[in-house]
């Protein structure tokens, strides 16, 4: 009887066993599958943010500084008060505020027209009498916008011999004018405009030939992208020398995105197509750079940054410029805090269990940011007041370091904060390159401004059909980006350029040293800065 109820004791104890390591698997599935949850309505909270939220990632932060932190700037933006409903300001010109003053066109080209009132208007009812004019007028301005094709036929004169002289002897004919195509039939005027639509306003060929059907002229996609490609090699030595400024110098800016190719590559299955090409941006003192590459890998810098290259380079925390800390460069890499704080802005917007966390974290960045905008105003205007904010901004970077260790530190923190904050230890050697370095920025937003035109001209026209019209675009963009660089205008750079193409017969001119903007005096930037014809 006592044995018979030892073994069903025994029988149920196991059986409470196997229940309570059923139990415990259950709580692990479910702390693991409340972890997924979180981590897929971040996801989501993201990818509604990229499709449907603002881009901007300027914030105004009511996060108090930690203890000790002296008072940063409040300059932008991103350090300011939340403005209260009383204090917010509407857009635009202000109730009872003086209007500006309408601005002179001066450099546009003026037309006098004459307004006058007919004698029948001007003779009175009774009388008869005609009003005299008086000689005095009132002058105004407007400004009209007139697009047209003008086609002009050239009419070569021939001219007979002179004499029995050997150079007076035969017919002469009036030579016809240089062309860049040379039995085309459209002038250099013309394809200078279609490029700046294309790869300046970013509008597709197939808009332009709806625009040119507005204007009476009918021509075939064919045929504009056939001139295309015959111009392709024209500009493609003047933008190897853009490329190879780009190099040059201490201090860069690096990014890239991807563009689709609907191209072949050697050794791919010829019934697939790649699609997923990257253009990389190099943003120089002097020059910006476009390179079109198949792959986003470490090669694409390291070939591009020849071996023994000096200098910082502000990037964001891709892996693939990883390759240039080694011995071979003597390159710094200078990380992006916008990419650091973004790292914060995401896990707030995507978690409410994280966001008070976050947005202290945020705002400790953005008052870094506001105290490095002065310092860096002070140290290209203003030398003397630049030691006290170097200070501040010094004293700042201490306090995050800091505040950074000690929550590291603590194990308190979720998977979700840590693997931020370690993040930002691992990269902290790149990201506070810029407290050594005031001329270097805290950001890479001149290549993220740069790709800008890629971006859209990505969705305009999605992409380039073959390699050739690839790298055309990739000239293009190089050559219209560094002449924002100088203030020159496109316009009249790509007419003098393309003028000097046709003359030399459809080619690439030999001297190019007179196109290249670095090398002009500030007199001549100024001068062709802008739309008149070039000297």
């Amino acid at each position: 009887m006592h044995a018979r109820a030892a073994q069903r004791e025994q029988q149920w104890k196991q059986k409470a066993l196997a229940a309570e390591q059923i139990i415990k698997q259950l709580l692990v599935l479910l702390v693991y599958c409340v972890q997924q949850l979180q981590a897929l309505t971040r996801q989501v909270a993201w990818l509604n943010k990229q499709q449907f939220g603002s881009k901007s990632e300027s914030t105004r932060s009511t996060a108090s500084p930690p203890e000790g932190t002296p008072p940063a700037s409040t300059s932008g933006t991103e350090t300011t008060e939340q403005p209260t409903a009383q204090d917010k300001r509407k857009r635009g010109q202000q109730p009872g505020a003086k209007g500006p003053k309408r601005r002179r066109r001066r450099n546009l080209p003026a037309e006098l027209v004459h307004h006058t009132i007919p004698e029948s208007e001007r003779t009175c009812s009774i009388c008869h009498k005609i009003r005299p004019d008086t000689g005095l007028t009132e002058k105004s301005q407007r400004i009209e916008w007139e697009v047209r094709l003008k086609c002009y036929e050239d009419v070569r004169h021939i001219y007979g011999p002179s004499c029995a002289c050997a150079c007076g002897r035969g017919m002469v004919t009036a030579p016809k004018p240089a062309k860049l195509i040379p039995k085309g039939l459209f002038g250099v005027s013309f394809w200078r405009e279609l490029l700046l639509k294309k790869f300046d306003f970013l509008q597709p060929v197939q808009r332009t030939i709806r625009e040119l059907q507005g204007l009476d002229l009918e021509v075939s996609p064919g045929t504009l992208t056939g001139g295309l490609k015959k111009i392709a090699p024209m500009l493609q030595p003047l933008a190897g020398q853009f490329v190879l400024q780009a190099r040059e110098g201490f201090y860069w800016h690096m990014d890239e995105t991807r563009y689709p190719m609907f191209v072949l590559i050697e050794g791919q299955d010829q019934t697939k197509p790649r699609r997923k090409w990257w253009i990389w941006v190099v943003v120089g003192l002097d020059a910006t750079a476009f390179l079109l590459e198949p792959t986003r890998s470490g090669q694409v810098p390291e070939k591009f940054f020849p071996k023994g290259t000096e200098g910082i380079l502000n990037v964001d925390r891709f892996p693939s410029y990883f390759g240039l800390l080694g011995p071979d460069w003597k390159i710094k890499l200078a990380y992006c805090w916008s990419h650091q704080r973004r790292d914060f802005i995401n896990l707030g917007e995507g978690s409410r269990r994280f966001k008070a966390w976050s947005q202290e974290w945020v705002g400790l960045i953005n008052q870094l940011f506001a105290a490095n905008r002065k310092r860096r105003k002070a140290w290209f205007k203003n030398r003397s007041d630049f030691k006290a904010i170097d200070q501040e901004v010094r004293f700042q970077v201490q306090e995050i370091r800091k505040r950074l260790d000690q929550e590291l530190a603590g194990g308190q923190l979720a998977p979700e904060q840590e693997k931020i904050l370690q993040s930002m230890r691992r990269h902290w050697a790149g990201l506070t390159v810029f407290v050594d370095h005031p001329q270097v920025p805290m950001d890479n937003n001149a290549a993220e401004r740069a790709l800008r035109q890629v971006a859209v001209a990505r969705k305009n026209f999605y992409g380039s059909h073959s390699q050739w019209s690839g790298e055309l675009a990739c000239g293009c963009f190089t050559i219209l980006a560094t002449l924002r660089q100088h203030g020159i205008c496109p316009r009249r750079y790509f007419q003098a350029y393309l003028e000097a193409c046709a003359r030399a017969g459809g080619k690439a001119p030999e001297n190019l040293e007179e196109f290249l903007p670095w090398k002009w005096s500030a007199e001549k930037k100024a001068a062709w800065s802008t739309q008149e014809q070039a000297p």
